[in-house]
């Protein structure tokens, strides 16, 4: 009988609220329920682009030694049968900085380091190069020395010529088909971006090997 008068009682509460405060809270209910729909979205969304960004910077990062052609462009498969036209073009493009000064770790016409100028001649052609000389050196094939070709990478040790690790980086010019003679235009520190001997004693005993990337 207790449970009945108390049923009887609260039905006759409800019944008196008035229509406003039923409104406000069913209101207040569905405001904070499309609140909660709305954080959950957010959030997802967030964690959605995390994950694509993350998804995206790993692709990119899967192998930094790889020769990569820019958009548009197409790596060549004969490497070393390259288009003898932009060849040519690159080089006469690289004689263009002639005189520009050595700035350690540059890497625009404000200034160049060794591999700072190839990789910045190359990408303006098609070929992302890596950073530094030592990694540049794992790019492409090697070849033999009377080989070489414009266009081709020199790489050389640092100061240290016994070291024989890599520390400096030039593109060949040309190769002289009677004496061997093999001329590069390079970033030197001492006289910005220049051309050089390989013969010259300074460079004979530092020489390391040729790379051709395309």
């Amino acid at each position: 009988m207790t449970r009945y008068l108390l049923t009887i009682a609260l039905c006759m509460a409800v019944a008196v609220l008035p229509a406003g405060a039923v409104r406000k809270h069913t209101a207040t209910t569905k405001n904070s329920t499309t609140k909660s729909r709305t954080e959950q979205t957010r959030t997802v969304s967030a964690e959605d682009a995390a994950e694509e960004e993350l998804t995206y910077a790993s692709v990119s990062r899967t192998n930094p030694f790889e020769i990569v052609p820019a958009a548009g462009m197409e790596l060549l498969d004969d490497l070393g049968g390259g288009n003898s036209d932009m060849v040519a073009d690159m080089i006469a493009y690289a004689k263009k900085f002639m005189g520009t000064r050595y700035v350690r770790g540059g890497k625009s016409p404000k200034g160049f380091d060794c591999s700072g100028f190839t990789g910045y001649v190359f990408r303006q052609f098609g070929y992302n190069l890596s950073a530094s000389s030592a990694a540049q050196a794992t790019q492409g094939v090697q070849i033999k020395r009377e080989e070489a070709e414009p266009g081709d990478l020199l790489f050389f040790t640092g100061r240290n010529s016994r070291s024989g690790r890599v520390g400096h980086v030039g593109i060949v010019i040309d190769n002289d088909a009677v004496t061997g003679e093999i001329t590069f235009i390079h970033a030197s520190v001492s006289n910005g971006i220049s051309i050089d001997r390989v013969s010259a004693p300074y460079y004979a005993k530092r020489f390391l090997s040729v790379r051709r990337v395309f």
